[in-house]
């Protein structure tokens, strides 16, 4: 069984406080979480491959003070909380770009059952709230500094979750409450690695949640949102590892779509 002290050690959690099955430690754990490890696609950038154990992805987090996405985070969170005593297992859900839907099913969400009470929990999207979100039939909304965020039934078995900011609301994507393991995400991750019309190869993308709201760096920019005001900075071969570790905190890493 894997030792998860090292990253309770490196995310500060406190354990003595925080060590019942509740929601109150859940969401201690979520937030120190997000709050400490970026989203991101590094590995597939650089045609690495991806963090699929529990000891790589700590070394990736611990070592290299990195992070990755879906496949990563929320298998290794879901192995984290299992190992604490929670109810929590893993879900399919399908993203909206915004212009369509991506590829059905290829997104890693989980659901976390505190007391028969349902919550969906994802530390491997990118744009997401600092505490689980209750899953309900009726308007029940998560607030956080970037936004209020709502996960509802719409029938069934599919959850909607969605954001809602300065009175509009997007759905983020759809998920489907059937529990998965990770063997059922193989199709996606190859995709999501290597094919050309993955997002996640065409374009880079680190995004950590801040106190102020959210910091994201693609191929383009560095784009600060603080409290829904935006700032851009033009992000360059000359600069791009200087902004890595003052808004990360990465070091010492190259990014082939800048070398």
């Amino acid at each position: 069984m894997t030792d998860f002290k090292k990253l309770e050690d490196y995310l500060n959690i406190n354990t003595e406080i925080y060590h019942h099955n509740d929601l109150r430690t859940l969401n201690h754990y979520i937030d120190k979480y997000v709050s400490n490890v970026p989203f991101e696609n590094i590995n597939v950038q650089n045609k690495q491959p991806i963090a699929l154990d529990d000891e790589s992805m700590m070394h990736k987090i611990i070592v290299e003070h990195r992070g990755g996405f879906c496949y990563e985070q929320n298998h290794l969170f879901h192995h984290w909380i299992t190992a604490k005593g929670f109810d929590a297992y893993i879900i399919s859900a399908t993203i909206n770009t915004g212009t369509g839907w991506a590829m059905e099913g290829s997104h890693m969400a989980l659901i976390v059952d505190i007391e028969g009470n349902k919550y969906l929990v994802d530390v491997g999207y990118a744009d997401v709230p600092k505490q689980a979100m209750p899953i309900t039939d009726e308007s029940c909304f998560v607030s956080d500094v970037s936004g209020d965020f709502q996960a509802r039934w719409i029938d069934a078995n599919t959850i909607e979750m969605s954001k809602h900011t300065d009175g509009s609301s997007e759905i983020q994507y759809r998920a489907i409450d059937c529990a998965k393991t990770i063997t059922c995400f193989e199709e996606a991750i190859q995709f999501n690695q290597y094919d050309q019309a993955s997002i996640f190869v065409k374009k880079l993308i680190v995004s950590k949640a801040k106190s102020y709201g959210r910091v994201t760096l693609s191929n383009e920019h560095l784009t600060i949102t603080h409290h829904s005001k935006k700032e851009k900075i033009p992000v360059t071969q000359d600069n791009y590892q200087a902004l890595l570790k003052d808004y990360f905190g990465i070091e010492n890493i190259k990014i082939q779509i800048f070398m």
